[in-house]
């Protein structure tokens, strides 16, 4: 008996220091300074027994190009900006080994409906189960749109493909190769605009 109080006891501190870290983490990242990533990088490190994401894992972007959409080459639609990562080329732009953020802000107001019938358009006819189940779980995510409201769709190796609208996440899919399917409705090579992704690419 006399063992196991003295573990009880020693458990007390560990469980006191895990949640000092987890009410101190939010004010690390509020005031984000170099040296307290490497503290909590220590700290998170020494007590849970694995380490915080690696900069691998939180890749950091840079802006390849921008353009509008228009309709009818009159009605501007959307406004696109397209970010990659350093490592990113026009060969292995849609492959699963590279992240990628595409952002879509609107001028006109849209529907749910609208988004489904403008990507079956230009969606490969035959997908496997896997990809079809993917896309029907995404145009189930969309949301209709007023103007000034922006989706972003971003992919990197950690969390998939994920769609967010006004910073919400409204969808995440991990399926190999679906990053390919839905980024290709702008980037592919049978896009929704060819001048469109001809001006996203222009960085690369």
């Amino acid at each position: 008996m006399g063992i196991q109080g003295r573990g009880s006891d020693l458990i007390f501190p560990q469980r006191l220091l895990e949640e000092t870290i987890k009410m101190s983490f939010l004010s690390y990242l509020h005031a984000w300074q170099p040296t307290r990533w490497v503290a909590l990088f220590i700290l998170f490190s020494v007590v849970f027994g694995r380490p915080l994401p690696t900069m691998a894992e939180m890749p950091v972007l840079k802006k390849s190009g921008q353009a509008t959409a228009y309709w009818a080459g009159l009605i501007p639609v959307y406004d696109a900006q397209l970010w990659v990562s350093d490592i990113t080329t026009h060969k292995n732009l849609l492959s699963d080994q590279t992240a990628l953020s595409l952002e879509l802000c609107y001028h006109v107001p849209l529907s749910q409906k609208n988004f489904v019938e403008a990507a079956e358009k230009v969606l490969p006819k035959r997908l496997s189960p896997l990809h079809l189940k993917a896309i029907n779980e995404l145009y189930l995510a969309y949301e209709n749109v007023s103007p000034s409201d922006c989706y972003r769709l971003s992919y990197n190796t950690i969390k998939g493909t994920q769609l967010w609208l006004n910073n919400q996440l409204k969808f995440e899919n991990k399926t190999p190769g679906f990053k390919a399917i839905y980024f290709g409705l702008w980037l592919g090579e049978a896009p929704l605009s060819n001048t469109v992704k001809t001006h996203l690419l222009k960085g690369l």
